[in-house]
């Protein structure tokens, strides 16, 4: 037989040991596969049509408040060509491996916060009265080391009660199937919480920026840092919730003002910082850079800088009233080196190896 036909035919039946172990080996039944079915026509579905908004209360002031200069970009966001045709906006297609690993995992783990395995280094709000209208900050991007079912983040939230809503940078296999750094959106409105666009809640309005693009490239340590900014921001006006992200600071979408209970008002607590999680007894991944922060050079760090909120009343200023937290002081280390002049404005170092808890 010809060398090539045996290869064809080695091929053909390697893809099909793989389909059987997928269909055979997850425990999943009958009854979820079809509904899995279901959803992966209802998800990939043809161009979207999108909705032409921005956000009103958002000026031009407001936006050159929240600008940041310096620090090397990132150049990912962006869809070739152009993005996608008029009137529609870019989701990124699911597939069935997508929608199996998400089942599995919402077999194991929930979305619920501090739940076992889940680690934390960030630099949060205080309990007080005051009230915030928006948040931001300009991080720098990474892509720690991490195994099936573990993830690794960097991410900027808000939070009112139940409701929280965050965005950043994650290395997630069980949510993407690969370990690249990835944007990445999440919110939880009472019971209901959501990834990205996955389910009704987020409304895109641009047609030439995905939210789940991969970052590229990403941060080396001890070489020019790569950062990418996010913003969360409150339309007055509506009392819708805006994301700005990436370079030149684009008005992605926004999630609606009536999804929510406690963030239909104004937010009460922020957090920036690092997230990681691994199953219950295994090993944690490492967060940042994979190394504690050096407080002295801060380019050689994972850090938030030019940290800021909005207040009640719209205006962008210097976060107060803080604490940097890290749940385990031996897997993760946190620096608040405060406002380092025009530069970086308030920095906050974050990062570890992880390891054993």
């Amino acid at each position: 037989m010809d060398l090539r036909v045996v290869l064809v035919l080695l091929f053909i039946s390697s893809l099909l040991v793989c389909h059987n172990t997928v269909e055979g080996g997850t425990g999943l039944s009958e009854e979820e596969y079809l509904e899995l079915e279901k959803q992966i026509e209802l998800l990939n579905k043809p161009a979207v049509k999108t909705i032409h908004m921005k956000p009103t209360s958002l000026t031009r002031k407001a936006r050159d408040e929240v600008a940041l200069n310096g620090t090397k970009p990132t150049s990912t966001g962006a869809l070739r060509g152009g993005g996608c045709p008029l009137g529609t906006v870019p989701i990124r297609r699911v597939t069935r491996e997508d929608l199996i690993r998400e089942k599995l995992d919402s077999k194991t783990m929930s979305l619920e916060e501090n739940r076992p395995g889940t680690h934390y280094a960030v630099l949060r709000t205080r309990v007080t009265r005051k009230k915030f209208s928006g948040a931001g900050a300009r991080f720098t991007l990474h892509r720690p080391h991490v195994n099936g079912g573990q993830y690794s983040a960097a991410r900027v939230k808000i939070q009112n009660g139940p409701d929280s809503i965050e965005s950043g940078w994650r290395v997630d296999p069980s949510l993407y199937g690969d370990s690249r750094t990835r944007g990445y959106i999440h919110f939880n409105a009472g019971q209901s919480h959501c990834f990205n666009t996955r389910c009704p809640g987020f409304v895109i309005v641009r047609s030439d920026v995905q939210l789940d693009a991969y970052f590229a490239p990403v941060s080396i340590p001890g070489i020019d840092p790569v950062s990418t900014p996010v913003y969360i921001i409150r339309d007055k006006p509506s009392g819708n919730w805006w994301l700005i992200i990436r370079e030149g600071y684009i008005a992605v979408g926004f999630w609606p003002k009536r999804i929510f209970t406690g963030l239909g008002d104004l937010a009460n607590y922020v957090e920036w910082g690092g997230e990681a999680f691994s199953p219950p007894g295994t090993v944690v991944p490492p967060m940042g850079t994979g190394f504690f922060p050096i407080r002295r050079f801060i380019s050689l760090n994972a850090y938030f800088r030019r940290i800021v909120v909005r207040n009640e009343y719209g205006q962008t200023v210097d976060v107060d009233n803080t604490e940097a937290f890290a749940d385990n002081n031996k897997l993760y280390g946190v620096v608040d080196k405060g406002d380092q002049g025009d530069y970086f404005g308030r920095v906050f170092l974050y990062g570890g190896p992880g390891g054993k808890t």
